[in-house]
């Protein structure tokens, strides 16, 4: 198993998912981000049905970095609930993993 995670996050503005991406980045807590266009989100809140637009990022990071990565997303995310979500990566390219490892911490 690989020690590569993807993490997802939303926003509701592209502009924050950019200077969080930026914040993580120079931080070396992940090696790449991902800003998907803006994508239909429809949840639960407050006891109704939620649908937004919102802007997906996905980063690539390292599961020993988790729980800096978690808490910077914390801090800078403006929902009172983000969602922050770390997948293992099962397999993956030998060389792109090294690169990924190679650029963080």
């Amino acid at each position: 198993m690989s020690d590569t995670i993807l993490v997802y996050t939303s926003f509701a503005g592209k502009e924050e998912a950019l200077k969080l991406a930026r914040i993580l980045l120079e931080k070396h807590l992940i090696a790449c981000a991902q800003i998907d266009s803006p994508i239909d989100s429809l949840y639960w809140w407050d006891g109704a049905i939620e649908q937004v637009k919102e802007y997906r990022l996905v980063m690539k990071s390292s599961q020993s970095l988790w729980e800096e990565l978690e808490r910077e997303i914390r801090r800078w995310h403006s929902y009172d609930v983000p969602e922050i979500l770390a997948v293992p990566v099962s397999a993956i390219d030998k060389d792109y993993e090294k690169w990924i490892q190679g650029v963080l911490q």
